[in-house]
C-alpha cells in the first residue's frame, strides 16, 4: 500500500498520487463504489489485463487480494492511502462503512470477458488446485 503525499496549509489538503510513480499505468478508466448495503461485497473476481489502483475517498473497505504467491487483506480508511491491484489478482472488497466511496483507477476499458468471476476457477487457473 503506498502512503500518498499531503500538502496541507490554512487553506486545507491536497493529496497527490501521479501517474508512473504511485499509479504504475496509464489511467483509460475512472470509477467509484458508493451506497453499498452493509453485509454486501463487491469484486469476487480477477482481471487477466487491466491494472488498478485503489482510493477510499470517504469511509472504510477492507480490500482482500490473491495471488498466486500469496494473500493480504488491507484496510483503507484514509485519503492518502493507495493500493495497485495488477492483472491477475483475485479482489475481494468488504466491510464497506456506511459512509464508505471508493474510487478506482483502471488500466483499461471495461471487458466481460477478460475478468474470471469464479473463485475455483480462479484457483485451477493459477495452480493452487
Amino acid at each position: 500500500m503506498d502512503q500518498l503525499k499531503t500538502y496541507t496549509d490554512q487553506r486545507g489538503s491536497l493529496t497527490v498520487a501521479e501517474i508512473g510513480r504511485q499509479v504504475p499505468f496509464e489511467v483509460s478508466r475512472v470509477f467509484w463504489i458508493h451506497h453499498v448495503p452493509q453485509g454486501q461485497e463487491r469484486g469476487k473476481h480477477a482481471n487477466w489485463i487491466s491494472y488498478e489502483y485503489l482510493v477510499v475517498m470517504c469511509g472504510s473497505v477492507e480490500v482482500y487480494l490473491e495471488d498466486k504467491e500469496h494473500a493480504e487483506t488491507y484496510y483503507l480508511s484514509s485519503l492518502d492511502q493507495g493500493l495497485v491491484v495488477p492483472p491477475g489478482t483475485w479482489t475481494e472488497l468488504r466491510n464497506f462503512s456506511e459512509d464508505a466511496v471508493l474510487m478506482v483507477l483502471a488500466s483499461g476499458e471495461y471487458r466481460p470477458d477478460t475478468y474470471i468471476n469464479s473463485y475455483e476457477q480462479y484457483l485451477e487457473l493459477i495452480g493452487k488446485r
